[in-house]
């Protein structure tokens, strides 16, 4: 029996946790990210946790994403303590993955790709606030305040274990072409590099506007 990553296979023998925390840790080294120990067990397990869910969703209608997410912020906003640690956690981790690992899907979408980085490090900054507060509780301050100041670092972190998945075919490229259009990811123009395709930013700027 076999699980589907992203066109690649994690075989029965290798669970979900050391398959990702095998990726992550690579990307971290390739990407030269400064990360604590705290924060690359945080995003194997993030990785792990969506893994398990067939089918990633809010509940909401595909074309009402920023919507539902503004009014899910909004919520999470009003609630008491312990709701908002779940509600934030949820909305951080959400963006964080789908910004990450599936950063294609929100280009079919209404919505903008810096829309959901925004509420991503929205919600993990206000967990780090929560947490500060919170008596022997330092630990989750300092990871969500790391996850919120360096959301889009993290974004590539997941976007490199993600790729890392695919074949680098003409299609892939091209996605990663979009994308990195929109975000200007030196990620994606490392990828673009090794493909040798030349970028020249002032054509990149005027398809942009």
């Amino acid at each position: 029996m076999t699980h589907s990553i992203s066109g690649e296979h994690i075989c029965s023998n290798e669970k979900p946790m050391e398959y990702f925390r095998e990726k992550v840790n690579t990307a971290v080294e390739e990407l030269h990210v400064d990360v604590d120990e705290i924060v690359v067990f945080y995003l194997v397990n993030l990785l792990s946790e969506f893994h398990k869910i067939e089918k990633i969703t809010l509940d909401i209608e595909p074309k009402a994403d920023e919507e539902a997410l503004s009014i899910l912020l909004e919520k999470a906003l009003f609630s008491n303590q312990n709701e908002q640690i779940k509600r934030f956690k949820h909305l951080g981790d959400f963006s964080l993955f789908i910004s990450g690992f599936f950063p294609d899907s929100i280009y079919k979408r209404l919505v903008d790709h810096k829309f959901y980085m925004s509420v991503g490090s929205i919600a993990y900054n206000q967990l780090a606030d929560i947490m500060r507060t919170k008596a022997q509780s330092k630990t989750f301050w300092v990871l969500y305040k790391e996850l919120a100041k360096n959301f889009s670092a993290f974004v590539d972190v997941l976007s490199e274990v993600s790729g890392k998945s695919m074949s680098h075919s003409s299609n892939y490229i091209l996605k990663v072409y979009e994308r990195w259009l929109k975000r200007k990811s030196p990620r994606d123009e490392k990828i673009l590099r090794k493909e040798g395709i030349v970028i020249n930013f002032a054509n990149a700027n005027n398809l942009i506007h």
